[in-house]
């Protein structure tokens, strides 16, 4: 039974780059029953099993979303959002001000949360960039995900998270009892689709900031590598910054140098 979880966290690396050891069965089993019962096995053992066993089609990437971990807030990290309002886009603001043109590239964005929350942040505090091209790429690999980020409903606990009562009233319409949907002016400030950071062959443009917060504490050095070499293929030259989690680093990266952004570390492509 040890080699069958063995495997299977050999495939889940190759295939999304997630990194998992044999002390995460436990992770394993409680992320994947739900699955292996709607799929008519009795136990995520038989599920792993069947797997393992049968060409790779949506019943493996359903697994693999399903390992994937979806946390994720409205503003999340107070000094992040207070860099960004501060220091970075007013940077970046004053670059681009001949193209009139900003792209952000939202990487691992779950339901929506983050680039949402970048989108608020823009109109609410940069009423400079009225009339700008504004473009937000959020992408993630689970189509699930997604499918919630592009409704852009949340819950009433969700919507408690992170995000102050302004922002709710002005921003979000109560839809029930207990729902909130995001302002179509918002949602229509953001493009998801479905991607995954291993894949080399990205269709996006050059962007001018790229959030991957969070994101490269769940992979080896080898994976981290590879992700970070199609990233740097996507960051503009000029003035375009890579932004990570509070506790990640890319000290010591050859192809990125340290920009400090008031408490935060940003990294430019070199």
């Amino acid at each position: 039974m040890e080699n069958l979880y063995r495997q299977f966290y050999d495939l889940l690396e190759k295939n999304i780059g997630i990194q998992l050891d044999q002390n995460k069965q436990y992770l394993v089993d409680s992320r994947l029953v739900d699955l292996a019962k709607s799929t008519g096995q009795q136990t995520v053992p038989a599920l792993l099993k069947h797997i393992l066993n049968t060409p790779a089609g949506p019943l493996h990437w359903q697994a693999f979303e399903a390992m994937t971990t979806n946390e994720t807030l409205f503003f999340r990290d107070k000094s992040f959002f207070d860099a960004l309002s501060n220091v970075i886009l007013p940077k970046l603001i004053e670059a681009r001000s001949n193209e009139r043109s900003l792209r952000i590239f939202c990487a691992a964005a779950s339901t929506g949360q983050e680039p949402y929350s970048l989108a608020m942040l823009i109109r609410d505090r940069f009423s400079q960039l009225n009339g700008w091209d504004i473009y937000i790429q959020a992408s993630d690999i689970s189509e699930k995900s997604l499918s919630r980020a592009r409704l852009g409903v949340y819950s009433q606990r969700e919507v408690e998270r992170g995000l102050e009562p302004d922002l709710l009233r002005r921003y979000f319409s109560k839809t029930s009892e207990s729902n909130y949907e995001i302002a179509p002016a918002i949602r229509a400030l953001v493009n998801f689709s479905r991607h995954n950071l291993l894949d080399e062959g990205y269709s996006y443009p050059k962007f001018d900031l790229v959030l991957l917060r969070n994101v490269l504490i769940y992979f080896g050095a080898e994976t981290k590598d590879r992700i970070l070499k199609n990233v740097h293929r996507q960051i503009a030259a000029d003035h375009g910054l890579l932004l990570l989690g509070a506790t990640e680093s890319l000290i010591g990266y050859p192809h990125f140098k340290l920009a400090q952004a008031g408490k935060i570390s940003t990294y430019a492509p070199v």
